[in-house]
């Protein structure tokens, strides 16, 4: 904590230092800019994203008679740039400038050339503000429900300037209206004014008029046209963009967040539904129940009532603040500061009742929770309450104990919500066996230690503390790099906006934190699956089970695997329609190809499946068959070239030999012997058994085989979700960007990791004699809801730039797991072979990498094609004044 305070002290203190110096105020030197060339431009680009874009460009060529010219090529930031560079760009000239939603790739381009200095600002912003000024560069965006207006703010001292170009592209389907009239128009959308033009071509003809009037009447026409004629025109453009663009726009409008609020707790209220229904169905089960089944069925129902409501607390902070703020202009200080505590320790309370975590970690919350609470009741006490002159007028200013005070309180609610997090995540893991069990107690449960813990959580409390501190020095910089550093209101601005951001850190670290509880949802289902699995099925499908598996499995897989698709224009409202859609995929793709699988083909005499002839004592005998089998196969094919030793083997022999690997002797539900299926070797019905001998088994080796290729899947999903294009910029503005990439690398860990668990769950029942080929239908059940998505994507005009790669990725990950899951079968044999590759050739008899390899070799070249052919991500950060 004292890192963080004094990190916050050292960013301040030099400010406060120049604060102290002696300013002088001077002015643009305006009447020297006349020679000056000016030409802007504006354009919206509207396709293949959420929000529009705006992009601005500047061009002002200045004289070097201009007394500030020169001091455009110094450092940016000295003083005597920041005023220069205000008086090019800035509508308003005053020593400080706040221009939030502007946004630039770097600093203005100055270069002097022939006496005179060149600069060149770019700068864009996205609309995603209802009704509100966005200004970006010399123009501004009013958005409106049907139509947006875009206006032209000169600077002041460019007024007398010449201004060769103006133009402005509002993109398809064009302008609605333009004043005052353009000059000539430019592809199929821009309009271009061109106001020196205009002004040369009016005085060629008042010379031609003027020369047959008398003197005294030129006079009084050339002072007449000079007051007339304006110098900069007042562009001004309306534009109706379309539906898709306009409703995105209206996302801060509280009829929006009310939906986008609904939307996401109804995806919690249907996952939460489903699970209360599995757990019903396992408590109908006539079999009575173990003490480890009746504790993961009552965290499962614990869990679903757990989750709608910390959901409800969290989507209710979001939606309570903009309503008061409609209603009241605002909040203060405390009154922010009381419900946003109030709220997250709700969360905090909620999360450790289904924990149930030792005596120890409650002392420990308590104590972290001391002083949120004080400053809750004695908010006086630590600076935070404001003087309040009137009803709604805020006059504040920032102390130091105040800011140390409230970064402090959001430390340690950070703090809580983590340990708390941690104590739910373990009581649902350890009641479901899903970690291992203690060393120093064989055969019972870890137990949460506070020494352990504790460390760990305020550990990276202070990471991710330390990077929100610098992602607000940014943010700062970035919206206040042309205000003036000497002034005094410079560093008291500073410290409130950081106070602010302390303050809002709180909500905004719970809304970070929770949104990622569906992790909590796949444990849950994970323990209950553990515990409740019937081990004789085939599969968490099979009839042999029961309704409450399979429904809990379906569950799973758009909990763990499948992507979070159905934002359309950022609303969530039909989000929880990905659930039953991701369901159904999985359901389908399996039992549309279940009568194709190895173990589902009838034997040649009885017509018994061969999976009724399959117990755990088989595998055994399968896999010493199999051998057999593969060896025979070997000394066949090097009689055939000739290689064989002083006895070469009988053809006939080792032909008998294998057709007598496939008699079947009768046992079971077989009364006589039979044979295996015509088209099934031993080595397929091998394959097909998988490494474990139930399905659960299956599935867990699959996740932890599924592990070795998703890392670098992760790595790149989370490289082309946070840092290619536009996503690094969204990375650097959030306040919990740096680590939301951890937490965005652990979501496609978990994802690769439940995609082999289903993988591994279905191995029984899934097509293919080879796990290359039965990792296709689990990836077809993962990219039909993408398709859909991507459908809906193109409907709305957004982007659909990573979806093929996710579900490359996902072939990829689950083509790797199913051959290594190949491997992992015959891996007693690993000890006769030199390499794994070489075990991996023999089991599947080839002589060279073949087409496996070559498969693989394909799927990653693809990968790497869609990456470079897409477009990039489409993201728009979000700025600081949206809170």
């Amino acid at each position: 904590m004292s890192v963080l305070v004094g990190l916050l002290c050292g960013l301040i203190a030099p400010e406060a230092a120049r604060a102290a110096e002696p300013t002088r105020g001077d002015a643009c030197e305006s009447a020297r800019l006349a020679e000056a060339r000016v030409s802007t431009s504006v354009e919206f680009q509207h396709d293949d994203r959420t929000y529009t874009k705006v992009v601005t460009r500047l061009t002002v060529d200045v004289p070097a008679s201009w007394p500030l010219a020169q001091d455009l090529l110094l450092s940016e930031d000295s003083r005597r740039y920041i005023r220069a560079m205000a008086c090019l760009t800035r509508s308003e000239q005053k020593k400080q400038q706040r221009h939030w939603a502007e946004w630039r790739v770097g600093n203005p381009v100055v270069v002097s050339k022939g006496g005179r200095v060149k600069v060149v600002d770019k700068a864009h912003s996205w609309v995603d503000q209802y009704r509100s000024d966005i200004e970006v560069g010399v123009w501004s965006v009013r958005t409106g429900a049907d139509r947006w207006l875009v206006r032209l703010q000169a600077p002041p001292a460019l007024a007398g300037a010449r201004w060769e170009r103006i133009t402005a592209d509002p993109g398809a389907p064009g302008a609605e209206s333009a004043k005052p009239k353009p000059y000539v128009g430019q592809g199929t959308t821009a309009l271009v004014w061109r106001p020196e033009a205009v002004r040369q071509q009016k005085k060629a003809a008042a010379k031609t008029t003027e020369a047959a009037k008398g003197e005294a009447e030129e006079k009084v026409s050339s002072r007449r046209q000079k007051a007339e004629e304006p110098s900069v025109p007042s562009v001004t453009v309306w534009l109706r963009p379309s539906w898709q663009r306009s409703w995105a726009a209206q996302n801060s409008r509280l009829i929006a967040l009310g939906m986008g609020t609904a939307g996401n707790w109804l995806w919690t209220i249907v996952v939460s539904a489903l699970f209360l229904v599995a757990a019903r169905g396992y408590g109908a089960r006539s079999t009575t129940p173990t003490d480890r089944q009746r504790r993961t069925r009552r965290n499962l129902i614990a869990w679903a009532w757990c989750a709608v409501a910390v959901t409800a607390v969290t989507l209710a902070d979001d939606l309570i603040d903009p309503y008061v703020q409609r209603r009241r202009d605002g909040r203060w200080l405390d009154e922010w500061i009381f419900h946003g505590h109030g709220f997250a320790l709700t969360v905090v309370v909620l999360l450790l009742l289904l924990g149930r975590p030792p005596q120890r970690i409650w002392t420990a919350v308590g104590l972290l929770g001391l002083l949120p609470l004080a400053e809750m009741k004695w908010p006086e006490q630590f600076d935070l309450r404001p003087l309040r002159p009137q009803p709604m007028e805020y006059v504040y200013t920032a102390s130091d104990k105040a800011l140390a005070a409230q970064t402090a309180s959001a430390c340690c609610v950070m703090a809580m919500t983590l340990l708390a997090l941690v104590a739910a995540a373990w009581r649902l893991a350890t009641d479901g066996q899903l970690l291992p069990e203690s060393r120093k107690n064989p055969g019972a449960d870890r137990v949460l230690r506070l020494r352990m813990a504790l460390p760990a959580v305020l550990g990276a409390t202070v990471i991710i503390a330390v990077c929100a501190a610098l992602t607000h020095e940014r943010s700062w910089q970035r919206a206040t790099w042309l205000s003036d550093p000497m002034d005094a209101d410079y560093g008291k601005d500073h410290r409130s906006n950081l106070l602010w951001d302390a303050m809002w850190s709180v909500s905004n670290g719970q809304d970070w934190i929770c949104g990622n509880l569906w992790m909590l949802s796949a444990v849950a289902a994970l323990a209950a699956l553990r515990t409740w699995h019937i081990s004789s099925a085939l599969s968490p499908l099979d009839r042999a089970g029961d309704r409450a598996e399979r429904l809990l499995f379906l569950t799973f897989f758009p909990v763990g695997v499948g992507m979070a698709g159905g934002y359309p224009l950022g609303v969530l409202l039909p989000v929880s329609v990905w659930i039953p859609l991701h369901m159904l995929a999985l359901y389908g793709a399996v039992t549309l190809f279940v009568r194709r699988s190895v173990l589902a083909q009838p034997l040649a005499k009885s017509n018994h499946s061969l999976a009724a002839i399959l117990d755990v004592g088989v595998r055994i005998e399968l896999l010493s068959r199999a051998r057999t089998y593969r060896e025979t196969h070997a000394a066949l094919r090097r009689l055939d070239q000739g290689l064989f030793g002083d006895q070469p083997p009988v053809r006939e022999d080792e032909e008998a030999n294998l057709s007598d690997l496939h008699d079947w002797p009768a046992g079971g539900v077989l009364t006589t012997s039979d044979r295996l299926p015509p088209k099934v070797s031993v080595v397929d019905a091998a394959l097909a058994l998988g490494p474990r001998d139930t399905w659960w088994a299956n599935g867990s080796r699959a996740a932890r085989l599924a592990l070795i290729p998703g890392l670098p899947a992760a790595a790149l999903t989370t490289w082309v979700w946070t840092v290619r294009g536009e996503a690094w910029e969204s990375t650097l503005s959030d306040q919990f960007g740096f680590p939301g990439m951890v937490l965005i690398f652990m979501y496609w860990m978990v994802t690769w990791a439940g995609a082999g668990f289903v993988l591994g769950a279905l191995w029984r029942v899934l097509p293919g004699r080879r796990g290359a080929v039965k990792a296709i239908p689990v990836t077809l059940a993962f990219a039909l809801p993408a398709g859909l998505d991507a459908l809906l994507s193109w409907f709305t005009g957004e982007s659909v730039s990573n979806l093929a790669l996710h579900v490359s990725a996902m072939l990829f990950v689950l083509t790797v797991t199913g051959i290594a899951f190949d491997l992992d079968t015959f891996q007693g044999e690993r000890r006769y072979w030199q390499s794994r590759l070489g075990l991996l050739l023999s089991v599947y008899q080839m002589r060279y990498y073949s087409l496996q390899v070559a498969y693989l070799i394909a799927q990653i070249i693809a990968m790497i094609s869609i990456w470079q052919f897409f477009a990039e991500p489409t993201v728009t950060p979000e700025p600081a004044e949206s809170k």
